[in-house]
């Protein structure tokens, strides 16, 4: 098989040719003779040298008011350890405004994006605490203008000449739900309001749901392979059950059916937090689940593949701080044998979730592949 069919077929839990292994790395590793400048490098080094699979991205953009400005501008005022970096963003509706530390490890420059895990802890004012700065946030994050097929063939080109040159699917990340409430509120504050305010949480949830739709019809009339739809702090690290009932299970299936209606795929990213919302992912049976954590959070994985494996493809296995961060090669080669003991070869894809970071023992990364290629 192709990496593309091979990865499709996982994706369906349809039978394979071997099991694949599609890992994802946070950035190009330290290690010289692996490490990756451009896209082509990257797919050399997944396809040639390393010997797994891989995909390449596709994407459609959200869009703002065209009235909408911003600007921002640094300060370093006397007790503080760092300089304090400020936004304001000027809508039809009011500011948005926002201010973080800009510790040495800042990676956004004199920016400050509405959604990036940098800034959650680095927050000193949030973007949004009450309805008025969400009629801002609004005029921010508006679902992407519709196109004609032509425009959207042509957008994909370049990508598509790349995925057909090497073999491999496109992917399409269409959709952030309330994993955006932790950048736009703080993560204790969402919480907070989740309880004190969930009229705000929910129009929220509407919001980026409208435009999560309108990417998904985008992607999908483009020509993508699948979709990954981004739930990781959408969970019972933050969210209790009857929460997210309220504000996620309809919106989910609707984009889950609407992206059915193309036959795409939808990989849906969770990490902790899943144990007592089972029933609720078995119940909307995505076709993936992505980055389930093994090791951390007291998460039981023959539970998870009993209750969700016969209706998800596993995309996951091994967790990447444990088992390569701070793991053995032999601890390696025993978590990927567990993880077929336990979830099978068929509707399976090896990953260290969520990532693997630059700086990890890379012998453990080899030990990971060497014995995927061995359980296969």
């Amino acid at each position: 098989m192709t990496p593309r069919e091979r990865i499709l077929a996982a994706l369906r839990r349809q039978e394979v040719d071997y099991a694949p292994c599609l890992p994802f790395f946070w950035s190009s590793p330290t290690v010289p003779e692996y490490a990756w400048t451009n896209e082509e490098d990257r797919l050399d080094l997944h396809l040639n040298r390393l010997g797994v699979d891989a995909f390449v991205s596709f994407g459609v953009g959200l869009e703002r008011h065209p009235d909408v400005t911003e600007r921002t501008w640094e300060e370093h005022p006397p007790g503080e350890p760092y300089p304090l970096l400020h936004k304001v963003i000027a809508t039809p509706a009011g500011e948005l405004t926002y201010t973080v530390r800009r510790t040495e490890d800042w990676p956004h420059g004199t920016d400050i994006p509405l959604m990036s895990d940098f800034v959650v802890s680095r927050q000193i004012k949030p973007w949004i605490e009450n309805q008025r700065d969400m009629d801002c946030f609004e005029h921010c994050w508006q679902p992407p203008r519709d196109r004609t097929d032509a425009e959207l063939a042509q957008a994909i080109a370049p990508t598509r000449a790349v995925a057909d040159r090497w073999q491999v699917p496109i992917r399409a990340a269409v959709g952030t739900g309330l994993t955006t409430a932790l950048s736009l509120f703080g993560a204790e504050n969402a919480v907070l309001l989740s309880v004190d305010e969930p009229d705000l949480i929910d129009r929220l949830a509407e919001i980026e749901h409208r435009a999560t739709m309108k990417r998904i019809e985008l992607c999908a009339r483009a020509g993508v392979d699948f979709l990954s739809r981004n739930g990781f702090y959408e969970t019972t690290d933050f969210w209790s059950p009857a929460q997210i009932d309220r504000f996620l299970v309809a919106r989910l299936r609707r984009e889950l059916d609407l992206a059915h209606e193309f036959d795409l795929p939808v990989a849906y990213t969770v990490c902790t937090g899943i144990m007592p919302m089972l029933e609720q992912l078995k119940s909307l049976a995505f076709d993936c689940l992505f980055s389930i954590e093994p090791v951390l959070g007291d998460q039981d994985m023959s539970a998870v593949a009993r209750e969700l494996a016969p209706v998800s493809c596993i995309w996951g296995g091994l967790s990447a701080p444990m088992d390569i961060g701070e793991g053995t090669p032999e601890g390696v080669r025993a978590a990927v044998r567990e993880f077929y003991g336990t979830f099978g070869r068929i509707g399976t894809i090896l990953l260290a979730g969520p990532s693997i970071r630059p700086q990890w023992p890379w012998e453990n990364v080899m030990a990971m592949i060497d014995e995927w290629q061995k359980q296969r």
